[in-house]
């Protein structure tokens, strides 16, 4: 948990969420972008995890601008999210909330 101040300067962070190979990323017929079936999905099985720093509602707050509402509530507090804008798209699963 990150109890300290982030310095906002770019690294070279490898952060990524798991997104199953049988899905792809494309334009929604309803509106904007989702994640799509390209092969049969068995139930139970995975098809995203979601990756991110793990930050409390401060540094939500703190990096709104950069976070552009990709953060991922996970407890009381806590999220998950991009801290820097070159994480954004691989922190993105692009699924719906009835998945």
């Amino acid at each position: 948990i990150m109890n300290h101040h982030v310095e906002k300067k770019e690294h070279n962070s490898q952060l990524a969420s798991y997104r199953s190979p049988k899905t792809e990323f494309r334009q929604s017929p309803i509106e904007g972008q989702g994640r799509f079936a390209k092969e049969r999905i068995h139930k139970g099985e995975i098809i995203a995890i979601r990756g991110g720093h793990i930050i409390n509602g401060e540094q939500l707050r703190q990096y709104a601008e950069i976070i552009n509402h990709a953060e991922h509530q996970i407890a009381d507090d806590f999220y998950l999210a991009p801290l820097f804008e070159h994480e954004f798209e691989n922190v993105m699963c692009f699924i719906n909330h009835s998945c």
